[in-house]
């Protein structure tokens, strides 16, 4: 008999609780329905700083729609590097800046053999048992230059200054959907 009791607490317990939740909600409903819809501050304009605070996301905005994403990997996750145009053209200035290479060989009035040499933005003429650059000159050929350069001897071709890269143009459009 006393489980009887204990199920008809329980049912009016939860009948209670409903009843409660009822009257909480329609209290909650009743005060959204005193809130305005227009603001009382709709009739002020925007200031000065604001505005300008407007423009400045705006333009960050552009700028970054303006980028294009040569990574395969996912821009999201750390440790990536997104590089754009300007980032790749200077990558290209600074590998051509610091490429040592034999820009011609030449012989002087003796018949000793001369080599020019572009490195770090300027032209340098080197002979044999020279150095240029921290790496001696051990020997000149036609179209190449051996040198030695901590410890490793090394051989350079004639070659000509390497040719800029042309972007990818539906990277550069940004049509490949990576952004």
């Amino acid at each position: 008999m006393q489980l009887r009791f204990v199920k008809d607490l329980a049912i009016a317990l939860i009948a209670i609780l409903l009843l409660a939740m009822g009257i909480r909600i329609f209290t909650i409903q009743r005060s959204w329905d005193n809130i305005p819809l227009k603001s009382v501050h709709s009739k002020e304009s925007v200031s000065d700083t604001l505005l300008s605070k407007i423009k400045t996301i705006e333009n960050s905005i552009q700028d970054r729609k303006m980028f294009v994403f040569s990574s395969n990997r996912d821009p999201l996750r750390q440790g990536n590097i997104i590089k754009d145009k300007t980032d790749r053209e200077k990558e290209f200035e600074d590998m051509v800046l610091n490429t040592f290479r034999l820009a011609t060989t030449a012989s002087d009035e003796k018949g000793n053999r001369i080599a020019y040499i572009e490195y770090r933005g300027k032209l340098h003429e080197a002979r044999i048992g020279e150095t240029v650059e921290g790496r001696r000159i051990i020997d000149i050929g036609n179209n190449t230059v051996r040198y030695s350069y901590n410890g490793i001897v090394s051989t350079t071709e004639l070659a000509p200054r390497p040719k800029k890269p042309i972007d990818d143009p539906k990277t550069a459009t940004g049509t490949n959907g990576n952004w």
